[in-house]
């Protein structure tokens, strides 16, 4: 009886570092424990704003479709400040209004053509989606304090993921190819930029920290 009732309360209560139970607070309410849904709304666009400028910054490897930006470090950085709500609701907007036609996507690029099964960079973008909720959610259960590299990896993981997948379901790159082309030229890169993401992310909570002290 006695152990279930501590199972009980390790699901309920939750822990810093578990995977289940409440939420705690995003680095974005702990930093500015003041602000009001219109705050954190404009504060989510300033992000989509800062994602779409991350991607003009871009270049091509050698006979690799698929172009290096800094949209990842925005992107496991947005996870990471702006929690699972506001952190899926930015990279939703900036995911739609490139469907739509805004030139949000590296390079300025944008429309359906661009996220569907002709493009090498679809995947990816689903991918996106997928590391900002990764990230989000191991934020808000206290994984980005103690063990900041963590989820910035497990996140860019997942961002190879389906990217990996969609160039080879859509025949861009043979399957026995797509590791060479689709992920090996990009690994060195995208360390630095989970380094620099976990790096930022860490240092917010030391402020937010101090903030409270």
């Amino acid at each position: 009886m006695q152990k279930a009732v501590k199972i009980g309360d390790i699901l309920t209560k939750g822990n810093p570092w578990s995977l289940v139970g409440p939420y705690n607070k995003s680095l974005l309410e702990s930093l500015v424990p003041s602000a009001t849904f219109v705050h954190k709304l404009a504060i989510s666009l300033v992000f989509v704003a800062i994602l779409a400028l991350l991607g003009r910054a871009r270049f091509y490897l050698p006979e690799i479709p698929v172009p290096i930006t800094l949209q990842t470090l925005g992107v496991l950085a947005s996870g990471g400040i702006l929690g699972l709500r506001w952190g899926m609701f930015t990279v939703l907007v900036w995911y739609f209004l490139g469907m739509a036609g805004v030139p949000v996507f590296q390079g300025g690029s944008n429309g359906w053509a661009y996220v569907s099964g002709g493009s090498p960079t679809g995947g990816y973008l689903i991918g996106f989606i997928a590391a900002t909720w990764l990230v989000a959610y191991l934020s808000q259960h206290g994984w980005t304090r103690g063990r900041g590299l963590w989820p910035m990896l497990l996140g860019n993981l997942l961002i190879y993921l389906p990217g990996l997948i969609w160039l080879g379901a859509f025949n861009i790159v043979s399957w026995n190819r797509i590791y060479s082309v689709g992920m090996h030229p990009f690994i060195a890169g995208d360390l630095v930029k989970l380094i620099c993401a976990a790096l930022i992310v860490s240092g917010l909570w030391v402020v937010a920290d101090h903030r409270k002290s």
